[in-house]
């Protein structure tokens, strides 16, 4: 009955346009609202003609409501939720509930990030790019055709801004009151030559950290220290160098060069959001976590260091960090042998450097029970060539090949604390996984008449990837079986073709009609987040399949935009990640291709510039998403879980370790996610202006884990931007609040073992818990109000 509801709901968007032809006009028209090019089909497009699902953010935007990390888009996109991880798993990305929870670096994320046309699937590369933008448009639903192998959920395309016409200086300097944060930038911008312009960008940021740390003593002897008062401190600075090339008209070139240094204290930093067993002793002796901890998602959080004395491979006194390092950037190439036809190159290569050190009991009283040491490393070069017509006849084109060679090298060392009797060396190894990527894509546009095209495509790829792993040492495995490990898939390999077909129709200049099928799939790969073992451990494919129906509109002389959509798609072999329950004091990660998802919504946007107020913009974009397993078996059980409580699979040694949750939302899907606010301008004083840009976000409840389930609860985030702008935008003064009602949130959470500080264990699958109980909730919070 449910199914055939939102199938009714999904078809309603559409059914109900023809209402809306007839009333819209009622309403007086108001001044123009700019024209929005895209690029969602790799060519420079107006929003209303292309048949895709997207939000597109302006550069003024962006600067209004100073947007300068992804959790900012965020806000700005319904349906869109981004998350942090630990170590270098890094952002996790989520549209309509489609994204990545696996704890595991060598699994790609379902949402591509594109910068520049360099295509990035690793959650580290989501801390870069936001800066010194001149659009971000965010495509929903699976884009496998233009965007490749890793974009069954969506893509968010980040275009920096390009260099100006005219020398530009643009000098700002920011000042946060909540996290006490600095941030300078410096722009200069300009013609070099006739035919070359330049543009160098840069920014520095530091800060103290958002949330207050109620530890303030610890006992003596037990390998842990009290931590600063405040929590997630951070260092930040990239420079970007543009240069643009056109020395003729049928030939250019855009060479953009990046690097991104990024430092976080305290990383990992859980706080507990849920402790039904209290947060007491085990034995009534150890007491891992903090007596005064409420359990609850506020502004307080209890974290302590290691002790360096207790941790000898400890790094920077003992802290837990993470510090990262991308280099990256891309060469495109556009050369036109004849005005209607467009040949271009992309290169790109990416570099990625990452060390970490991470407390990873998240005890927060006494001693930590283990460390976790990360290095991480990520190099990619890719080739895309593509052709694109522009012909006058009704038949044109997109065909292109991707080439790919990646390498991925994670180091892992997993050490004990001494002071309580832990061997000081638990594990270490490293896994080496290489990637190579081979596609051809190619796109057919037929125009049957001028007010209706149809379009026909698809994506060859073939991948392979294969893992290296070295096991250097290992209390739980005989050293006869240390140094390289034989597995029982070396090297794994898929060749799948990801068709498209969309049929578009436009029966005014200024409205849009589509209805699209589309296929796509993620590559198969292995998880390794833990050092390595002789286990298997790969895992296949995730797939995707469905379509959407949409309206695109401008109405009352372009002052009005209704757009609205349906969509409905199916996934299969979802890569699902999950924290296995300790094994000799080493926690392990695991990802499984777990079942289906249904995934099927509606969404509203509406832009409206009335004529009353000639500079004042309202808009309301409204997003309905239904997104569940249909089946999810085999789940790990969280620690303690018993038969009773769920674990009832997967009989190994006497005890269960799988579970069922068949019918559970998908992670980070709200049913409901909505955008409101408004946007005013008005001229003051001699030749000056003042700005108003108002933005709230709803999003209703959301699951963050699999496994021992918890919901971040419903919430609204408000921004709202004051800007006092000087003669001839020459300088500028805002105010700007985000978040401004600090509401506190978060996208990932997991399941942990705080009252056993990972040495007292807590198994799953048996008729009774073991002496610490079950697992605790622990979340990585998001940034709470910045004023």
């Amino acid at each position: 009955m449910k199914s055939r509801l939102l199938r009714s709901a999904a078809l309603a968007a559409i059914t109900v346009s023809p209402t809306l032809l007839f009333t819209i006009p009622a309403l007086a028209a108001g001044p123009q609202i700019e024209e929005v090019i895209v690029t969602a089909r790799k060519r420079q497009e107006s929003i209303l003609n292309v048949p895709v699902i997207e939000t597109a953010l302006p550069q003024q935007t962006l600067e209004r409501l100073q947007v300068k990390d992804m959790k900012d888009i965020a806000t700005l996109v319904p349906s869109l939720v981004i998350a942090d991880n630990f170590l270098s798993i890094g952002t996790q990305i989520s549209i309509r509930g489609v994204g990545t929870n696996a704890f595991d670096p060598g699994v790609d994320q379902s949402i591509t990030l594109n910068i520049d046309g360099l295509s990035l699937a690793n959650g580290l590369a989501f801390m870069s790019g936001s800066f010194d933008l001149g659009q971000v448009e965010v495509m929903k639903g699976p884009q496998a055709l233009f965007y490749g192998k890793a974009a069954p959920g969506g893509v968010i395309s980040l275009r920096s801004a390009d260099p100006t016409d005219k020398t530009e200086v643009i000098g700002r300097m920011g000042y946060e009151f909540e996290s006490r944060e600095k941030r300078p930038e410096l722009i200069l911008s300009g013609p070099i030559t006739d035919t070359i312009k330049g543009r160098l960008s840069g920014f520095y940021s530091e800060q103290d950290g958002f949330y207050h740390n109620i530890v303030t003593s610890v006992p003596a002897g037990v390998g842990s220290r009290v931590a600063p008062s405040r929590i997630a401190g951070q260092k930040n600075w990239q420079i970007r160098g543009t240069l643009l090339w056109n020395p003729t008209d049928d030939f250019d070139a855009r060479l953009k060069i990046n690097n991104v240094h990024d430092f976080l204290d305290d990383q990992g930093a859980l706080q507990i959001a849920q402790c039904d067993e209290g947060v007491g002793s085990v034995f009534g002796v150890l007491q891992f976590l903090n007596p005064a901890d409420n359990c609850k998602i506020d502004r307080n959080i209890s974290w302590i260091e290691m002790d360096p004395k207790a941790f000898p491979f400890a790094l920077k006194g003992g802290e837990s960090f993470i510090e990262t390092t991308q280099t990256y950037g891309t060469l495109e190439l556009n050369y036109r042998p004849q005005s209607d036809i467009t040949l271009t190159s992309t290169t790109a290569y990416y570099l990625l450097h990452s060390r970490s050190d991470f407390e990873a009991s998240s005890a927060s009283f006494f001693g930590p029970g283990i460390e976790a040491l990360n290095r991480f490393r990520r190099r990619e070069i890719t080739e895309e060539l593509r052709a694109n017509s522009d012909f006058a006849g009704p038949l044109n084109f997109t065909a292109g090949g991707f080439i790919e060679r990646g390498r991925v090298l994670d180091d892992v060392g997993v050490y004990g604390n001494t002071a309580l009797g832990v061997p000081p060396e638990l594990q270490k190894g490293y896994n080496r996984l290489d990637i190579e990527t081979e596609s051809l894509f190619g796109q057919a546009r037929y125009k049957i008449t001028s007010q209706v095209e149809v379009t026909a495509g698809g994506r060859w790829t073939h991948e392979k990837r294969s893992d290296t792993p070295f096991l250097e040492f290992s209390v739980l495995v005989p050293a006869s079986a240390w140094g390289f490990q034989v597995k029982p898939k070396p090297s794994i390999s898929s060749d799948n073709f990801a068709p498209e077909v969309t049929l578009s129709y436009k029966p005014t200049d200024d409205v849009t009609l589509f209805g699209s099928f589309k296929k796509a799939s993620k590559s198969g790969s292995y998880h390794i987040g833990t050092p390595p073992d002789t286990s298997d451990s790969s895992f296949g494919e995730e797939t995707v399949k469905g379509g959407e129906i949409g309206l695109k509109s401008r109405w009352l002389d372009h002052s009005l935009i209704v757009n609205l959509a349906g969509y409905l798609y199916n996934y299969s072999g979802l890569q699902v990640g999950a924290i296995v329950p300790v094994s000799g004091s080493v926690p392990l990660t695991t990802v499984i291709n777990a079942g289906s998802a249904k995934v099927r919504g509606v969404e509203a946007e509406v832009v409206y510039r009335p004529p009353q107020a000639e500079n004042l913009t309202l808009h309301t974009d409204i997003d309905y998403n239904h997104a569940y397993f249909a089946n999810l078996d085999g789940v790990e059980c969280y620690g303690g879980q018993t038969i009773a409580a769920g674990c009832n699979e997967n009989l190994i040694g006497g005890a269960y370790t799988g579970q069922n949750d068949t019918g559970l939302p998908l992670v980070r899907s709200p049913s409901w996610a909505i955008n409101f606010g408004a946007d005013w301008e008005a001229p003051i004083g001699d030749d000056m202006k003042v700005i108003v840009a108002n933005n709230q976000h709803f999003s209703s409840k959301y699951l963050t884990n699999i496994g021992k389930v918890y919901y971040q609860p419903s919430y609204i985030k408000a921004d709202l931007s004051l800007t006092l702008q000087g003669p001839k935008d020459r300088w500028e003064i805002s105010l700007i609040g985000k978040n401004v009602n600090d509401a506190l949130t978060a996208g990932a959470c997991t399941n942990f073992n705080g009252r056993g500080g990972l040495i007292v264990s807590n198994p799953p699958g048996l008729a009774a818990e073991g002496p610490a109980g079950h697992d605790q909730i622990g979340c990585l919070m998001d940034r709470g109000r910045e004023l």
